[in-house]
């Protein structure tokens, strides 16, 4: 009898134990909610003010008959204290006039530049005398990884600008048969019709991208900050973004399965464009991507974004490998033509639904949102 006792005060002391333990996990949980939600908010209050409301307007004509002017509406952000505001190109489209929404007035904005590569276009206002406009601070997208969490910001439906909290879930060069100018991230953040154009921020409140796609419901794709930063500051010096060109058509292809290999992957010469810097060098068709300057290549995103951040008239070496052996070459760039593809048809394709639903453009609510 004694011993049947002391067993089941043993059980009750491991009840007791895990009923403890129970507790403390669920209190651990709900404080770490609170937490989460508490650094949202902040962020969100303190970025805010700095995000604008933005409207495009493009009238409309057939014949000699004026149309209701077509009207978009999304979300833009300042990026430095001059007045100068970042959105999707697709937001501001080829709009006549342009005007925003900050601090309960509505502020002409003038149409510095567009670049439709990256979806990306650069507006100004013109700040009262004597003083300046906020601006979000920018941080460093190539620091991200898969899981950091992020934050948009962005005003669904023409609505009142909202947080929506998600997760990096990867970087990527191309979603089906669209190949980016430079690898965009992936976040799972619920973007509507409003929001694009809008700034993704990092924990720190520091912008590190900015929205300019959807896939499906559940995820968006922003445009690194980094590059970003790269664009405007090109139409801010030549008027338009500077695409280096060197007459290069790649493209990649998966080797023989090899657990004992890092890199499964080769990037080769598909095509060499007559009268272009890449033609009178030496280089061959299959030639395999060895690095472009001191940056090694093993996928096609790797020659995209290196490339990506020169200008016209740099001066790259490329390392091939050729029979066995490596050759070097040196080229200038130039500046790409409009019509030419980044890089070509990647390998390998992905399946039929999702190269029909990418990319999906969220740039702007449309009239019947509210206009």
């Amino acid at each position: 009898m004694t011993f049947r006792t002391s067993i089941s005060s043993s059980h009750v002391a491991v009840w007791a134990f895990l009923l403890v333990v129970g507790a403390s996990t669920v209190a651990l949980a709900a404080s770490l909610l609170e937490t989460i939600d508490q650094e949202v908010t902040s962020i969100y209050d303190q970025s805010r003010d700095a995000v604008v409301k933005i409207h495009a307007e493009r009238q409309l004509q057939i014949d000699i008959l004026p149309m209701v002017p077509a009207h978009r509406i999304g979300t833009g952000f300042f990026i430095d204290k001059d007045g100068h505001i970042l959105t999707a190109a697709t937001v501001v489209g080829d709009a006549d006039m342009c005007w925003i929404e900050w601090r309960g007035q509505k502020i002409n904005a003038r149409i510095i530049g567009r670049d439709p590569q990256t979806n990306l276009a650069l507006l100004k206002i013109e700040p009262e005398t004597g003083t300046t406009t906020p601006f979000l601070p920018q941080g460093d997208s190539d620091q991200l990884r898969v899981g950091s969490m992020v934050i948009a910001i962005g005003f669904p439906y023409d609505r009142p600008s909202v947080p929506v909290m998600g997760f990096v879930g990867g970087v990527e060069i191309q979603r089906g048969g669209h190949v980016f100018a430079t690898s965009h991230i992936r976040a799972a953040c619920r973007l509507s019709p409003g929001q694009g154009g809008g700034p993704l921020l990092n924990v720190h409140g520091e912008v590190v991208g900015m929205a300019v796609a959807a896939h499906m419901d559940d995820e968006c794709c922003a445009l690194p900050i980094n590059a970003a930063r790269k664009i405007s500051a090109d139409i801010l010096e030549f008027g338009q973004a500077q695409h280096p060109w060197v007459g290069l058509g790649v493209s990649e292809r998966q080797l023989a399965i090899n657990p004992t290999q890092s890199n499964q992957w080769q990037v080769f010469i598909q095509q060499i464009y007559s009268n272009t810097p890449a033609s009178s060098v030496g280089f061959r068709d299959g030639d395999i991507f060895v690095s472009i300057s001191s940056n090694e290549v093993h996928r096609l995103a790797d020659i995209l974004n290196t490339m990506f951040y020169h200008r016209v008239g740099d001066k790259v070496e490329f390392t091939m490998l050729r029979n066995g052996g490596q050759e070097k070459f040196l080229l200038v760039v130039v500046a790409r033509p409009a019509q030419e593809p980044f890089g070509s048809t990647p390998v390998p394709q992905i399946g039929p639904s999702q190269q029909n639903q990418w990319p999906t453009m969220v740039p702007a609510s449309q009239d019947q949102y509210g206009r």
